[in-house]
């Protein structure tokens, strides 16, 4: 899904900037350097924001078909925390600004 062409969810959107701001600081000070951490640190990261129920309802907001359909990655979800985890993984992975291991390992390399 291209959900960052959906309807402005803010919460999506302000976890999105924190992700990519928490993300290249993480690269910068070395506990990322290589591929399997750059995604241990996604999913990490969206397990967090998963955390309250409060802060998946305001990640589903828009999005409640992530309740009801099953997911390529995660399946059918059995709680509302599994369907915002899904919600948020594709927001993050799909939206055009997320920075993703080669562009690190672009950096990297530059070095």
């Amino acid at each position: 899904m291209d959900l960052y062409l959906k309807l402005e969810n803010i919460e999506l959107r302000n976890l999105h900037e924190n992700f990519i701001d928490e993300v290249w600081l993480a690269f910068h000070e070395g506990e990322i350097n290589n591929q399997d951490e750059f995604y241990n640190y996604l999913r990490e990261y969206i397990y967090t924001a998963c955390v309250y129920v409060s802060d998946c309802e305001s990640i589903l907001f828009g999005n409640m078909e992530y309740c009801f359909e099953k997911h390529d990655l995660y399946g059918l979800p059995n709680n509302i925390s599994q369907a915002a985890d899904a919600c948020l993984y594709d927001y993050i992975t799909d939206h055009i600004d997320t920075p993703n291991w080669e562009q690190m390992e672009t950096v990297l390399n530059e070095k």
